[in-house]
């Protein structure tokens, strides 16, 4: 709910497998979201670090709803497959359907209960670079070399899940993440900057990654990480299609389907509602 003299607002605290988000439901309640108002809804809920916004609208398209996400610094983006689920549990238990379409700005996103868990078809990687999108051209995008870089790095994949992803693999020992997350976000190769994922083969089929998530940083868990992961690891003969994914925050279940489509299953978690006057915003 929202008073109009109040300004007082309804927000939901959720989280996917660890990956934390702010809701808003913006369907009936507009509100005027930007930069500025993520940064101050930081500062305001100083007990939950929200790894991203997420803004619930009226369908667009021919679907149930329509999502937005915000990163944690206020910069917009495209995908982020935990909130789905998160979103998923909300338009499945209103219109008591078997599947819900949430669409995103550029994707229609098929969504269902899969147990306890739910699961989204989050659609095809892409694997050209200027659908990634990297600065220059390169052909080979499963394997680069990132220059200039003053550190030792293996090379790395690329790939897009709806935003662009860097998977590096290493044996383990990982470098210092924080250092290198933000120096591989910001590196000049990547047009819109980019998802870092930090992965480790534990076998076949099972891969472990420390994540750091373009305009947010070092995350427990990131579902569209997990969906890039997949599909690179799959396509360089690490694992199979189906893996299980695991972060510090939970684990995530990925099949990268033979009609090219990547489905993410993963646990849920439905959180307290929060009342903030943003009056002072």
């Amino acid at each position: 709910m929202n008073d109009e003299n109040t300004n007082l607002y309804e927000f939901q605290k959720m989280n996917g497998a660890g990956n934390t988000f702010l809701f808003h439901d913006s369907r009936n309640h507009k509100l005027n979201i930007n930069n500025d108002l993520i940064l101050k809804l930081q500062s305001a809920v100083i007990n939950y670090k929200f790894d991203q916004f997420i803004s619930i609208e009226n369908a667009t398209r021919n679907g149930d709803c329509h999502i937005k996400f915000w990163n944690a610094d206020g910069t917009e983006s495209g995908m982020c497959g935990n909130a789905l689920r998160c979103v998923g549990d909300i338009i499945l238990s209103e219109t008591k359907k078997n599947n819900v379409i949430i669409e995103t700005v550029d994707k229609d996103i098929e969504c269902w209960r899969n147990g306890d868990k739910i699961s989204v078809n989050i659609g095809e990687p892409s694997f050209h670079w200027s659908e990634i999108p990297l600065s220059n051209p390169i052909e080979n995008t499963l394997s680069i070399t990132l220059e200039p870089s003053s550190f030792e790095l293996p090379n790395f994949s690329a790939v897009n899940v709806g935003n662009p992803h860097a998977i590096f693999f290493f044996n383990k020992d990982k470098p210092e993440i924080e250092k290198m997350g933000h120096f591989i976000e910001h590196h000049e190769m990547f047009a819109e900057k980019v998802n870092v994922s930090f992965a480790e083969t534990i076998n076949d089929d099972h891969i472990f990654i420390d994540v750091w998530e373009r305009g947010t940083g070092i995350t427990k868990a990131c579902g569209s990480a997990a969906c890039a992961t997949t599909a690179v690891a799959a396509s360089l003969n690490i694992t199979g299609r189906d893996t299980k994914i695991s972060f510090a925050g939970g684990d995530l279940n990925i099949s990268w389907k033979d009609d090219n489509n990547i489905v993410m299953t993963g646990p849920y978690e439905i959180e307290e509602k929060l009342e903030i006057d943003i009056s002072d915003f």
